[in-house]
């Protein structure tokens, strides 16, 4: 044997295979524990945050970065809305509206980003909560 263990009756070989059973079930778990912890680290919320954390080390990156990300958010979501002002009417109201998301971000951006990781935070609270149950039925 590789480990240097003698058996020599049918007692010692049941209890080396129910070691053995137990050994593999322990590193089954803990496969399967880090396989959970790389396809979480892998999906893209999670790989965006790790890069805006790095980047944003010191306050005013941090407030740089939120702003550009409320920007481009606000764009998309007129542009989807209201489409891109192929007429006076939707110009005046792409208009209208840009101008009272710029005054919205301006004042409120931090109850914005509050928000947002209230959010975020309740889908991660979730997201354990189904895989711990999903653990536990394992």
């Amino acid at each position: 044997m590789g480990n240097g263990v003698i058996i020599t009756n049918d007692l010692e070989l049941h209890q080396r295979i129910m070691k053995l059973n137990y050994l593999k079930e322990e590193q089954e778990l803990v496969i399967k524990r880090n396989v959970r912890e790389v396809v979480y680290s892998m999906h893209p919320s999670v790989m965006f945050k790790n890069i805006v954390n790095k980047f944003s080390e010191d306050k005013e990156s941090t407030d740089d970065l939120k702003s550009i990300g409320l920007n481009l958010g606000k764009d998309f979501l007129i542009s989807k809305l209201f489409g891109k002002g192929g007429s006076l009417k939707g110009f005046i109201s792409s208009l209208l509206i840009r101008k009272a998301t710029d005054y919205v971000l301006k004042n409120h951006s931090d109850l914005i980003v509050s928000g947002i990781q209230k959010v975020e935070g309740f889908l991660k609270e979730k997201i354990i909560n189904k895989e711990n149950a999903a653990e536990t039925a394992d």
